[in-house]
């Protein structure tokens, strides 16, 4: 009989992608988690790692393991819940990476859904500026969940393809403007003039995710301020400098009251899942939450082969 902490040791380094990392933070040396990861494969019969490349990849085997295995421990967290109702304790807590936006107008109501008694406790990370560092702080192991857009086009959501997750709802990205003095679009996207845009920094998520647009618009789009959070490009659409892209939850009582209005049709809306990622290394409580959150909805995995 396998023991199932190889699983844990497994899942550890796929999300690491590296001995060293895994093997400090799972508490043993360098050369005993090699020799573990080598059980393993033997039992299975065949190389689960690329160890000639860094930071290292599944193989082929190896991805067809991972499913299964994340399956076999979570099968395992619920055999022993059932004499151990205690997992749920409230000095206990997990962490979680949000997007700012997400942070602001969508987590706590989200939360607030959960709200039995006692209620969850979660600790909402500082958000880093850029998509791909709160990718990063999610894979180092900082926080179980990740909140995020997402857009299977963008590039830095890549490195999440053998993560499983769930939609927790859309967001429309909507492109607006102050009005002109007609009440039309100060700087509207159709037609053949040009447009000043407040845009979003490079990596950030809708910079990313905008690409089809920006090629569409072509040189007519020129970028006239720089920042990486939605709520300061809000500020500054509001004030005339350009338009751009704003989730509607920001944008809508905007668009009602006429502080803004759309720059363009419903053509040129980007529509974006809200998802939540989840760590493949998570205790009790947080194993416990997912449980709950997940409940219902469907659990999606990527079927990608790691590069």
């Amino acid at each position: 009989m396998i023991n199932t902490d190889l699983f844990r040791d497994f899942l550890h380094l796929v999300q690491s992608r590296n001995f060293s990392t895994t093997a400090r933070d799972r508490g043993m040396s360098q050369s005993t988690l090699s020799r573990r990861i080598a059980t393993l494969e033997d039992y299975v019969g065949a190389d689960l790692f690329d160890r000639g490349i860094q930071p290292v990849a599944l193989t082929e085997a190896g991805e067809m393991l991972l499913p299964l295995a994340q399956d076999i421990l979570e099968r395992m967290e619920e055999v022993r819940g059932i004499g151990h109702p205690d997992a749920r304790r409230p000095d206990q807590k997990c962490h979680l990476i949000a997007l700012s936006t997400l942070a602001l107008h969508f987590f706590p109501d989200w939360l607030a859904q959960y709200a039995a008694e006692p209620v969850w406790q979660v600790d909402l990370l500082n958000t880093e500026p850029l998509l791909a560092a709160n990718i990063r702080n999610f894979l180092l192991g900082q926080a179980e969940f990740l909140l995020t857009f997402a857009d299977d086009r963008v590039p830095d959501l890549q490195a999440l393809r053998h993560h499983r997750y769930i939609v927790l709802g859309h967001e429309t990205a909507v492109p607006v403007t102050r009005p002109d003095a007609q009440g039309g679009p100060l700087w509207p996207l159709e037609g053949g003039a040009e447009i000043a845009y407040c845009g979003y920094t490079k990596g950030s998520f809708f910079q990313q995710a905008l690409a089809p647009h920006f090629d569409k618009l072509g040189a007519r789009i020129r970028k006239v301020r720089d920042n990486s959070m939605a709520a300061v490009i809000h500020g500054l659409v509001r004030q005339g400098h350009g338009m751009c892209w704003l989730p509607s939850v920001m944008v809508e009582d905007d668009l009602q009251s006429g502080v803004l209005v759309r720059a363009g049709g419903h053509e040129f809306d980007l529509e974006t899942e809200i998802r939540l990622y989840r760590s493949h290394n998570m205790g009790r409580y947080a194993q416990s939450m997912w449980g709950a959150v997940s409940a219902g909805h469907q659990i999606c995995r990527k079927a990608v082969r790691m590069a």
